[in-house]
């Protein structure tokens, strides 16, 4: 914010410079207002897997992003989804580690929601159960037509 406040008064110090130089002409030049570039420095965090809008968000001045949060942001789970499987994906200083997460407790408020870091990766994996086409049973034998 205070980059943002510097480049502004930059900007307008720069412009009153150039229409007080030109004040005296009949057509005094007004320099075009360029756009401020504003990086964030945050970094990003995903949501992946069976979520019906798996992204990414920027983490810049939004403040903590939780894992109740991305997942309102994604629109929710998937009906197939294994909640009690989630995990956080997270780059370590030796490679990635998974952080073991139960959403299912989380979103039930027994267990703590988890604050994300730049970087992470919320996975939401698909139940094999719920996903696999349900069984049916036959009540009556097969007949066999004579041939």
């Amino acid at each position: 914010m205070l980059l943002r406040c510097l480049l502004f008064l930059v900007c307008l110090t720069s412009a009153l410079l150039s229409l007080s130089q030109e004040s005296g002409k009949a057509n005094p030049r007004v320099p075009a207002a360029k756009p401020l570039a504003v990086v964030s420095k945050g970094g990003t965090v995903y949501v992946a897997g069976d979520v019906h809008n798996p992204m990414g968000v920027s983490i810049g001045n939004t403040g903590p992003i939780t894992v109740l949060k991305i997942l309102a942001m994604a629109e929710g789970v998937n009906p197939t989804a294994s909640l009690h499987k989630a995990k956080i994906i997270r780059k370590g200083e030796y490679g990635p580690t998974e952080v073991p997460i139960d959403l299912k407790e989380i979103l039930a408020g027994k267990a703590p929601d988890v604050t994300l870091q730049a970087g992470d990766i919320l996975f939401v994996p698909r139940s094999s159960s719920k996903s696999a086409p349900p069984q049916t049973t036959l009540r009556e034998p097969l007949r066999r037509s004579p041939l």
